[in-house]
């Protein structure tokens, strides 16, 4: 974290709601990178019940200052703290639900390697603006039709359990996993950013069980000031300002949709594309709203068409 004296406050609270609800002591460890106004002292003042905090002051070199270097490197030392622990990740100007631990903590104790919780953006604190309206209007659209193809590949891969489809947040503001498991992926993967949705697809490749939880929930600010590089903030600053804004790469064209489709039926295990960067030409609100009735008829007819052959 860098600059976050207002925000972190207000996270440690959460967190140590969150404690309340689970046995033993919670450790934070924040790590204050290159701060002016006064972040450490702040995490210090804060005395939190149910909580321990350990803070690492550090001022990280302008090449190695990026979003995934810092998580990386917090996630190493707090493994080192705890190293037959469960690590929980979120950003610092977050707030975290009441059942939030306990919900990482109880998928964790059903089998799951990797969590992946929910997270929130504050919208109301977004001044209205005509272009991202309509990005988040056409992929809110077109990703609830993407995430229909992608759960029934994982079902077809037996990645998922056939018990309703998951909602495919990957944030490192809502992320839990066992220390061992962290050191069997090696870390998280070196990347400036995405890093969190680089180390779910890890996980998928090797065959690791990934849960989507929607009980543990997280609500991130909607700052245009933010402190990463090619992070949330600078997304929002994007779409506020230009017309057809570019989509989350998460989005895939149909054509993409339609080939992993075909190659799942002679090799189903082949995992979904790397979220952590574009895969093929990044789209923009216009190919969503131009593609969107493509992809309907895809998953009508050939995806659930499919389904009820099989039936």
């Amino acid at each position: 974290m860098r600059n976050e004296a207002r925000s972190v406050p207000r996270l440690l609270r959460s967190l140590g709601r969150a404690a309340r609800r689970v046995e033993g002591r919670v450790t934070v460890l924040a790590l204050a990178n290159d701060c002016e106004d006064g972040t450490a002292d702040a995490l210090r003042r804060a005395a939190i019940p149910f909580l321990d905090v350990v803070i690492e002051e550090l001022r990280l070199p302008p090449d190695l200052s990026s979003a995934g270097y810092a998580r990386r490197l917090c996630m190493d030392h707090a493994a080192a703290l705890a190293p037959e622990g469960v690590m929980l990740t979120t950003d610092a100007d977050a707030v975290v639900t009441p059942g939030w631990i306990a919900a990482a903590l109880t998928a964790l104790d059903n089998g799951a390697d990797l969590v992946c919780g929910t997270i929130a953006v504050c919208r109301h604190a977004i001044p209205p603006s005509v272009s991202n309206d309509r990005i988040v209007r056409a992929e809110r659209a077109y990703a609830d039709l993407l995430h229909e193809v992608r759960y029934r590949l994982d079902l077809r891969a037996g990645r998922q359990p056939p018990t309703g489809r998951p909602h495919y947040m990957e944030s490192g503001a809502a992320l839990a996993l066992r220390t061992r498991t962290y050191h069997a992926l090696g870390g998280l993967p070196h990347v400036s950013t995405s890093e969190d949705r680089a180390l779910v697809h890890r996980a998928g490749e090797v065959g690791l069980r990934v849960t989507y939880c929607p009980q543990m929930r997280t609500f991130v600010s909607a700052r245009m000031d933010g402190r990463a590089e090619d992070g949330m903030a600078a997304c929002l600053r994007t779409r506020m300002t230009v017309a057809d804004p570019p989509a989350d790469q998460s989005m895939l064209s149909v054509a993409t949709l339609a080939d992993l489709w075909a190659a799942s039926l002679s090799d189903p295990t082949r995992p979904f594309p790397d979220r952590s960067h574009p895969f093929g030409a990044r789209l923009r609100a216009s190919d969503l709203e131009r593609m969107l009735p493509e992809l309907q008829r895809f998953v009508t007819e050939v995806v659930h068409a499919g389904i009820d052959h099989a039936a």
